[in-house]
């Protein structure tokens, strides 16, 4: 318990993204989009937000269809237990993730902060924050 208040302390504040990977299944890693860039902030209430655009890559003829594509946000509250931090997804810019639980694995080396999503269909995510405030 004392790990995840601890934890909890040193994740407290603002970050910017320094990296977004996606890993395939084979271990296999690419960046998710060109010059990608994002704001990650966690309260000391307990509520956290995260906002993410990337270059449009595969423009089309319909201009929302390419900002949604760039967009990568959510917000909620979160919990922290051991090296797992779980967001509460209470907005999101995909409506399919609001009401869902995110688990991120979390390792926090001096200021920057690596999380990593569970194996998926597609491989994971894993993405690196540098702190900007606590």
């Amino acid at each position: 318990v004392e790990h995840g208040r601890y934890m909890k302390y040193q994740a407290t504040g603002t970050w910017n993204l320094q990296s977004f990977e996606i890993e395939n299944l084979q271990g296999q890693r690419r960046h998710w989009g060109n010059n990608s860039h994002g704001l990650l902030i966690y309260t000391s209430t307990g509520y956290m937000s995260v906002s993410i655009n990337k270059d449009i890559e595969n423009k089309t003829d319909n201009e929302a269809q390419n900002i949604f594509d760039s967009i990568l946000f959510y917000s909620g509250t979160y919990s922290i237990e051991g090296d797992v931090i779980k967001h509460q997804v209470n907005q999101a810019s995909n409506p399919k993730r609001i009401g869902k639980e995110m688990i991120r694995y979390a390792q926090l080396n001096g200021d920057v902060l690596t999380l990593e999503s569970p194996q998926e269909s597609f491989g994971k995510a894993i993405l690196k924050w540098k702190k900007v405030s606590s």
